[in-house]
């Protein structure tokens, strides 16, 4: 009988964690109750016995209320997050400037102006089926959207799977609306329809064949909502727009409307407003920490992200917050380099900030660059239809820029952490023109409502500071020479 009971207890306390996430974020994991979110003390430990004032609760904390923070857009407006010029944006730069203020750091702020941000306000997709209207809940629309601004599509739908060329033969598109099924491609970040991806260039066939609406059903398990590409691209020009409009939609209804277009023929609506903003203001901050030296160690992440943007890049901001931490608790005849953190508003609304700190800072006395961006996550595992949360903390792409000697000491701190990296290295980090870097980083669920604290473990956050202290530390043994 106490067995029952607790059985009982644990399966309903199950429901509550699946409630309360469905409530908060809305649908998407997990899935049910059985698809359940570990607890953060099903994290395998890694324990190297060195820097043990690192916090993991005190970062999860962070992430916490920082993707609250985000969640304050939810009530305002369907294109939610913590977008530049927004209250929420204000609102997390003064929680990272109070708490850097607290632990001694020089704070200097400088407004920057987004030239042109294009930011949807309104839009629906519809369709009729069995002589009754429905409505994809999960419908978002992409930045490939600029130049459809005011957009208003009624017509047939066309299934046209994965949007090969073979997909699209004998398929009268022109003028309707194509159902495209896209997937993550394995160690990329790109969904296989677009053009990022170098696969079907899918997305841009069909516009091409004169669609005049493109649907991806984004093959992750679940009815999550997916941002996909910025509205104005990280290289401060827009995104490029199609002859089409594109939306995505969660696999759960884009399966469900797959099937009853085997059913019948069916018609889809779909509207879009889009606000056009010029010279939208924002700020980005630079923290110094002095050091003995004017050398300094030059450590970037930014502050905005789509929906909750726990691990992108919330985790990024957590784990540049403990780092700070830990260097301020040193004596300054300890930092043999004066430390710097780089917090920008914009990184998804053409890097305005990042653009103009490389044209007017000083990179000759920068040791090395370190990007934070995404640095935990747990593992998800795809099953047929269905998706399940493990208690393994996420692979990593990587990458380090700069001498053998950093390359070794970048590698072998990972390492001894329990960080895990797995295939070649990758696109490099950022401003590592100006100065050797490196960056781990994780993709798989960025840019979706499925970005959530829950997915993003303590465990991960602790090996990640860890192992970049350790770098900073072997760094301070080496000139600047040895380093570039």
């Amino acid at each position: 009988m106490k067995s029952f009971q607790i059985s009982l207890i644990l399966f309903f306390s199950f429901l509550l964690v699946s409630d309360d996430v469905i409530s908060k974020y809305g649908k998407g994991l997990p899935r049910d109750s059985n698809k359940l979110i570990p607890s953060e003390s099903s994290y395998p430990s890694w324990e190297t016995g060195k820097y043990e004032s690192i916090n993991p609760q005190r970062m999860k904390d962070i992430v916490i209320d920082i993707s609250n923070i985000a969640l304050e857009s939810k009530k305002r407006t369907p294109y939610w997050g913590r977008l530049p010029g927004t209250p929420e944006d204000r609102k997390t730069m003064s929680y990272i400037e109070d708490r850097l203020k607290k632990l001694g750091f020089n704070i200097e702020k400088k407004d920057v102006f987004i030239t042109k941000e294009w930011r949807p306000s309104e839009w629906s997709l519809s369709y009729k089926f069995d002589n009754k209207f429905h409505f994809v809940k999960s419908a978002f629309p992409t930045g490939e959207n600029i130049n459809h601004i005011n957009s208003n599509v009624k017509t047939e739908l066309v299934w046209v799977g994965l949007g090969s060329e073979a997909d699209f033969l004998n398929k009268d598109i022109e003028g309707k609306a194509v159902v495209i099924y896209s997937f993550f491609v394995p160690g990329g970040r790109s969904h296989s329809a677009s053009n990022r991806a170098k696969l079907f260039n899918a997305n841009k066939l069909a516009s091409d064949k004169g669609a005049a609406l493109i649907i991806n059903i984004m093959g992750v398990p679940g009815d999550g909502q997916f941002a996909g590409g910025a509205f104005h691209g990280t290289n401060g020009k827009p995104t490029k727009s199609f002859e089409a409009p594109v939306i995505t939609i969660s696999q759960d209804e884009g399966f469900l409307l797959r099937d009853r277009m085997i059913e019948e023929t069916i018609f889809v609506e779909f509207n879009l407003k889009i606000d056009v903003l010029d010279n939208l203001k924002t700020t980005y901050m630079i923290a110094t920490l002095d050091g003995l030296s004017d050398e300094e160690i030059f450590i970037g992440a930014h502050t905005d992200g789509y929906f909750a943007g726990a691990m992108d890049n919330a985790s990024g901001i957590a784990v540049g917050l403990e780092m700070a931490e830990y260097f301020s608790k040193m004596k300054k005849r300890e930092r043999q380099r004066s430390i710097t953190f780089f917090l920008y508003p914009d990184h998804h609304h053409g890097e305005y900030s990042v653009r103009e700190i490389e044209e007017y800072y000083d990179w000759d006395n920068v040791a090395i660059v370190l990007t934070l961006e995404h640095p935990s996550q747990s593992q998800l595992y795809w099953f047929n239809e269905d998706i399940v949360v493990s208690n393994a903390i996420g692979s990593f792409r990587w990458n380090v820029t700069g001498s053998e000697k950093l390359k070794r000491i970048f590698k072998k701190r990972l390492n001894e952490n329990g960080v895990s990296i797995y295939n070649n290295m990758t696109d490099k980090p950022k401003l590592t023109d100006k100065a050797p870097g490196f960056h781990i980083i994780d993709h798989v669920i960025y840019h979706t409502t499925f970005d959530i604290p829950e997915l993003v473990p303590a465990e991960g956050m602790k090996r990640a500071t860890k192992a970049f202290i350790g770098i900073i530390e072997d760094v301070n043994d080496l000139s600047l020479e040895e380093l570039r």
